[in-house]
Parts: structure tokens; C-alpha cells; sequence
């Protein structure tokens, strides 16, 4: 898990912050990254929707996976401290509420059906920051199916 938790902050960086799509129409080039994306939807008036990518796409994945990081370094070098016994277990009662607000997938459809509904009239690339997305996704639904909370708990419990 340790090992996917970095794959994935790598993959973090570049998924939000480089181009996901290009869009070339009539001469006119458009680039736009999740981050930038959320902004706009947001400056558009559609706040609530603005904020909803942003919790979902940006901020909810990078709060995930530094809380499982977190967790396997507390378990591996820290259970002997009351201090770190307490921020893992707060840590483990918020594990359900960061596991529900990431939506990668979502997204990574999005550009997929964007591309196809942009196809006609204009070309469509995608940036490096699909890719990293794709793979900040792929990483992210490995890392969460390797996490067991259950044994997180008992892990917690056992050292006391």
C-alpha cells in the first residue's frame, strides 16, 4: 500500500495541474486542467457545481490518499505514542467520509465523452494530464481495494 500511496501523490501533481484537453476550432486553441476547470464552472455561477469537482476531483483524492499514507506510517514507526494512536484512529473514523467524496471516475469518463460530443467539430488531444489522471485513478481504485479498514481497526486495538 505504502508503494501505491506514492505511485499516487506522483500521479496527484501532474492529473490536476498539466492540460487534459486540447481544443483546436476555427483556428483557436483551448487548454484547460481539472484545477482550472473547477474555477470555471465556478466564475461561470455554478458554485455548488464548482465546488462539487473541486471537493470530488481535486481535494478529496489528495486528502485520501495522504490519510492512507499517513495511517501506514503511523502503523509502521508511530503505535507506540498515545499522540499518533490518536490521529490514527481519528484518521480511521474519517476513512469512509474521504472514500465517498473521491470521484475520479466519474471525470475520467467526462473527458472520454467530451472528446466524442467535441469530435465533430473541432480536434480534440489529450494533454499529459489525462493520462496522469487516468493513472491517479487507476492507482487510487487499486490502493483502495488493497485498504482494509477492518484491519486497520484491529491493528489499532492489538496496541494498546
Amino acid at each position: 500500500m505504502l508503494a501505491l500511496c506514492v505511485t499516487a501523490l506522483i500521479f496527484y501533481f501532474p492529473a490536476n495541474f498539466l492540460p487534459v484537453l486540447e481544443i483546436h476550432f476555427l483556428g483557436s486553441i483551448r487548454t484547460t486542467t481539472v484545477f482550472q476547470g473547477a474555477f470555471a464552472v465556478f466564475d461561470q455561477g455554478y458554485w455548488v457545481v464548482g465546488l462539487a469537482v473541486l471537493a470530488a476531483a481535486v481535494i478529496g483524492p489528495g486528502l485520501l490518499i495522504l490519510s492512507i499514507l499517513a495511517q501506514i506510517l503511523i502503523v509502521k514507526w508511530g503505535l507506540s505514542v498515545a499522540f499518533w494512536r490518536r490521529g490514527l484512529k481519528q484518521l480511521l473514523k474519517l476513512q469512509g467520509l474521504l472514500s465517498q467524496l473521491t470521484m475520479l471516475e466519474i471525470y475520467v469518463i467526462s473527458f472520454l465523452v467530451s472528446s466524442f460530443q467535441l469530435s465533430d467539430f473541432s480536434d480534440i488531444y489529450f494533454g499529459m494530464g489525462t493520462f496522469c489522471f487516468t493513472m491517479l485513478f487507476l492507482v487510487t481504485l487499486f490502493l483502495q481495494r488493497e485498504y482494509d479498514l477492518e484491519h486497520m481497526w484491529t491493528l489499532l486495538d492489538g496496541h494498546r
